[in-house]
């Protein structure tokens, strides 16, 4: 006779871990890791995460690329920041290496990856798609998209005064055009799923803060 007990339900995940889905960026090559950040075209600048990347084969995965592919062909295009992974507000080591989200002032959290000078960025990188800005004009709305944003803005500015630096030939190509970023991540920016490993690496999660700020579920 067929049991029409009532089944065992499954226990809830811990706070701060996201319920289990299926895995959306198997496709995609897997985070480095923190602090893991390939080599770099010389003279070209480090920047804060992913589509932020004024050349060919600077991002993540560097002038190698991903395992088994080719590096990124395009500025714009490239897998993740490449400046020092770093945790908070005022840590970056360099212009256009400052996050934004959580801590800062309103003009800050305006220009994400768009600092003048070390120590000037808002917040960790990298910019963990579920980040928000907590003051200014984009206050409740998408860091990571705002700062793709101000780089598409200021890339003429950006790509001129990198040619004027470069007068012996640029290293990597500078197009006037920039390309997309990754597809899986174009609308988002890297989520922490992609950046955490399907949570299984909580360590490259970055951002600390609450749950809602960091998108992480604080640091572990």
């Amino acid at each position: 006779m067929a049991s029409c007990s009532t089944p065992t339900p499954s226990p809830a995940p811990a706070p701060g871990v996201p319920v289990p889905t299926p895995y959306p960026y198997a496709a995609e090559p897997a985070f480095p890791g923190y602090g893991v950040i390939g080599p770099q075209p010389e003279g070209l600048p480090l920047h804060a995460c992913m589509g932020l990347n004024a050349c060919a084969g600077s991002d993540r995965f560097g002038l190698f690329g991903a395992p088994g592919r080719e590096p990124n062909a395009c500025a714009g295009q490239g897998y993740c920041s490449t400046g020092a992974d770093h945790t908070c507000h005022v840590q970056n080591e360099c212009k256009g290496q400052g996050g934004c989200g959580l801590y800062g002032t309103g003009e800050e959290m305006n220009n994400p990856g768009a600092n003048a000078c070390r120590s000037q960025g808002s917040c960790a990188t990298p910019i963990n798609a579920e980040r928000f800005s907590t003051n200014g004009p984009n206050q409740g709305q998408s860091v990571w998209l705002r700062a793709r944003a101000v780089f598409e803005a200021n890339w003429e500015a950006t790509r001129l005064e990198l040619l004027a630096t470069q007068k012996g030939g640029a290293s990597q190509p500078l197009p006037a055009t920039l390309g997309p970023p990754p597809a899986a991540f174009a609308g988002t920016g890297p989520s922490y799923l992609w950046i955490s490993g399907d949570n299984d690496a909580r360590g490259n999660m970055t951002a600390c803060g609450s749950s809602g700020m960091s998108g992480a579920g604080g640091c572990s």
